[in-house]
């Protein structure tokens, strides 16, 4: 597994490890962009440009793909998702997220994508759910009123990713959900707004 997990944002220096982890160059690097963890989150466009932004200061190709507009056509999302190089996940609310990326079959064919080599990259909440679990986060992002709250990940990695380690806003409640989880067992990562972790197999580093 290839996996690029981050808090808030990545610097230029670890974007190249991002580009190294692929194996091509950034203009020849295309991404396929799932935002959706947004779609719940108030005034969340006027920050996702920044996001996108960032990604494409690096030199990479970007595509958005909204779930929302591939319900009922999995065969074809997975046909998007396979012509990309990077599967990139990005934040808002994590049980949202979860629920969306089952909804519309989104999770199976990224399990089977990065089993097979492409590179899922996710920061926040797409870093969370990338992990084994998302127990314990509920006081960072309430699922009441979901359709269904899943509470597994998505498996990619057997270490949960806990962001937002040095944030004024969510610190408390990282480091809660991050005590939480070594009482039950969960191997964790605690990770700053500034650093990201990147796996390779079975090379862990954080950045």
């Amino acid at each position: 597994m290839k996996l690029f997990l981050y808090s808030l944002a990545i610097s230029a220096e670890q974007a190249t490890y991002l580009t190294k982890l692929v194996g091509k160059d950034p203009e020849d690097i295309s991404f396929a962009l799932i935002e959706n963890a947004a779609d719940v989150v108030p005034n969340s466009r006027d920050w996702l440009g920044g996001f996108r932004d960032m990604l494409q200061y690096n030199g990479y190709r970007l595509e958005r793909v909204d779930l929302r507009n591939w319900r009922g056509k999995q065969k074809a999302l997975h046909q998007k998702l396979a012509s990309k190089d990077v599967i990139w996940v990005g934040g808002g609310h994590t049980y949202y997220l979860r629920w969306i990326l089952k909804d519309t079959g989104a999770d199976n064919s990224i399990r089977e994508l990065v089993s097979n080599g492409k590179v899922y990259a996710g920061w926040s909440a797409g870093a969370l759910v990338a992990g084994p679990t998302l127990r314990y986060f509920e006081t960072m992002d309430n699922p009441d009123g979901l359709p269904e709250v899943i509470t597994d990940g998505l498996h990619l990695t057997h270490v949960v990713p806990v962001p937002h380690l040095d944030n004024r806003d969510f610190a408390e409640d990282t480091k809660l959900a991050n005590q939480q989880l070594e009482q039950a067992g969960y191997n964790t990562v605690l990770l700053g707004d500034t650093q990201a972790l990147m796996i390779d197999g079975d090379a862990h580093t954080i950045l």
